[in-house]
C-alpha cells in the first residue's frame, strides 16, 4: 500500500511555484521520507529531472507526478512532461 505525502520543496522565504527546487532538497528529504516510512510523493510541479527521480527511486519512493495543474495551460503541454520521464521506474502515475 502507499504511504505518501505531498512534496513541494521550497526554500524558506520562497514561493510556489517560482522557487520549487527538487534538486536542492532531494538528498536530505529522501532520507527523511524513507525514515518516516513514506513510499510515495505527490508533486505540485512536475519532476522531469532524472537525477531527482533516481534518488527517490534508490529509496523505493514512487512519484505521482503533476503534469497539468493550471487550467489556463494548453492540454498539449502535458505531452512533453509525460514523455520526458514516462519510462522511469519511480513514476507511478500522473495527476492533472
Amino acid at each position: 500500500h502507499l504511504k505518501g505525502v505531498a512534496w513541494n520543496p521550497v526554500r524558506w522565504g520562497g514561493r510556489h511555484p517560482d522557487h520549487v527546487d527538487f534538486r536542492a532538497f532531494v538528498d536530505k528529504d529522501v532520507e527523511l521520507l524513507a525514515a518516516a516510512g513514506v513510499n510515495a510523493v505527490r508533486t505540485y510541479e512536475p519532476i522531469i529531472d532524472i537525477g531527482v527521480l533516481d534518488k527517490l527511486w534508490s529509496r523505493r519512493i514512487w512519484v505521482i507526478n503533476s503534469v497539468y495543474n493550471y487550467g489556463g495551460m494548453s492540454p498539449s503541454a502535458v505531452i512533453d512532461k509525460v514523455n520526458a520521464v514516462k519510462r522511469h521506474p519511480a513514476i507511478l502515475m500522473w495527476t492533472i
